[in-house]
């Protein structure tokens, strides 16, 4: 998958390590570090490195103390010779944070690997998140479970930062989407923001007439069509400063706004724009989908998509989804196809209507609450060319399994029905996420072991 140059980059602290004094090569070591800094140079992450090789335990609490200054989001231990278990847990002491043990296969009288199951073995008692592979520099196969492994810590992070908006409460009319905000910050690390919607409404009046008309002009020239009376074009533009306002008042990431039942289609417009700028958002109260949405985002480097079940196509086994046309423009195929026009479900308002491109690998993931916690449904598939028959941002995905099998996955692990789509395949990179915050995922179809790229995964029944 070719990186987008605006996907957030993993932070990633490299340490190189060895044992001293028991002639294992352990003079080989600054040989081997630098040629895993000159195989990672080309790579999507921000590399980060101690000012010292870890030969002992004080060495190894020093550059875990470093790294945890520079705030990576994992650790990379090349393994130069036999290392001490005892090195690595100095060193996350100092840095608690996921660690990918790579020994290097180079000399058998280094005993590398000798090691490896030493140290996963202290590091499971401990509670720790890691992952051990052996090979040779340069390896694709190892280098790819790095990439996996580096996504995986980035979504955490990105998770754990993350300020949101919860502005309105859910939608009343969608018991699912109750959520339980202590289990989303004891699990997730986020900060929730409550939002009342009359604080909303307040800022949306003390915004003058003369920059409404600004922005409605604006809009109106960025698009290729609008078949929507000035008055709901005015409200809906009205609305949307006012959502930019409130998130940059609060330092909003996201914002979660219940559109339902008084808001509706005059916020499209808000919602959709709040995505192309960066500040994911998702309607209809759904807390849980803004969330995913900004992961998403912030991972792929382009805007999420949000949009229900829709469609089963037989034909080509493809499921359409689709929501009621609150969709970034930048998910067009092109500015020209945005249209804004009054909402299919309420007759006014100003909803944004494109087919949606997103070509090539598509993960699109489900949350919900579980049990005083949380569980994630996810699906991978190819998106493809779709149509307008039904007017909204519809997305089009193929499946390589049976959809019928996939709608069936759906119903028996309790996903919902708000589905976020990023471009890419991140199955694994959720799966180890899910493992490492202790939630229940599934990998739809149904409940079954998977391999995915390498990393088995076992989908909750």
């Amino acid at each position: 998958m070719p990186v987008n140059a605006q996907a957030a980059k993993p932070r990633v602290g490299v340490v190189g390590l060895a044992y001293p004094g028991y002639h294992l090569g352990e003079e080989m070591c600054p040989a081997k570090y630098r040629e895993m800094l000159d195989l990672l140079a080309g790579e999507h992450l921000e590399i980060v490195t101690p000012d010292l090789l870890v030969y002992d335990e004080a060495s190894a609490r020093k550059a875990g103390e470093q790294l945890q200054s520079a705030g990576v989001d994992c650790i990379l231990g090349v393994l130069a010779t036999f290392v001490p278990d005892y090195f690595i847990v100095e060193l996350l002491d100092g840095c608690d944070v996921p660690i990918f043990l790579w020994a290097v296969e180079r000399e058998i009288g280094c005993l590398a690997l000798v090691c490896g199951p030493l140290v996963t073995a202290t590091l499971y008692n401990l509670g720790k998140r890691y992952q051990l592979y052996a090979a040779d520099m340069p390896d694709e196969d190892t280098l790819d479970k790095l990439r996996i492994f580096t996504r995986a810590a980035l979504m955490r992070r990105l998770l754990r930062d993350m300020r949101v908006g919860f502005c309105g409460g859910k939608c009343p009319i969608m018991f699912s989407l109750s959520v339980d905000e202590y289990a989303i910050t004891q699990r997730l690390g986020m900060a929730v923001v409550n939002l009342p919607i009359e604080e909303f409404y307040r800022i949306a009046e003390g915004i003058s007439e003369a920059e409404v008309n600004a922005y409605w002009q604006e809009m109106k020239a960025c698009v290729g069509q609008v078949c929507a009376p000035k008055a709901d074009g005015l409200l809906s533009s009205r609305y949307t400063l006012a959502a930019f306002r409130l998130a940059e008042e609060h330092r909003l990431d996201a914002l979660s706004l219940n559109c339902f039942p008084n808001l509706k289609s005059r916020v499209c417009l808000a919602i959709a724009r709040l995505n192309d700028a960066g500040i994911a958002a998702a309607c209809e109260g759904d807390l849980n989908s803004t969330i995913l949405m900004s992961m998403l985002q912030r991972v792929s480097g382009r805007p999420a998509f949000n949009g229900d079940f829709l469609r089963l196509y037989p034909e080509d086994n493809s499921i359409l989804f689709s929501h009621c046309g609150a969709g970034a423009f930048s998910l067009a195929p092109c500015a020209s196809r945005v249209c804004l026009q009054a909402s299919i479900e309420t007759l006014d308002g100003l909803a944004v209507k494109y087919p949606a491109d997103m070509p090539g690998p598509v993960t699109l993931v489900n949350m919900m609450m579980h049990q005083g916690s949380l569980r994630i449904a996810a699906i991978a598939g190819e998106g493809i060319e779709t149509d307008l028959s039904y007017e909204g941002t519809p997305l089009r995905v193929r499946f390589k399994d049976d959809i019928q099998d996939i709608l069936q996955g759906v119903s028996h692990c309790g996903a919902g029905h708000h589905w976020n789509g990023g471009a890419g395949d991140y199955l694994a990179e959720l799966g180890l996420l899910c493992e490492w915050l202790g939630l229940p995922f599934t990998l739809l179809p149904g409940a079954r072991e998977t391999t995915t790229r390498g990393l088995a995964i076992r989908a909750p029944v």
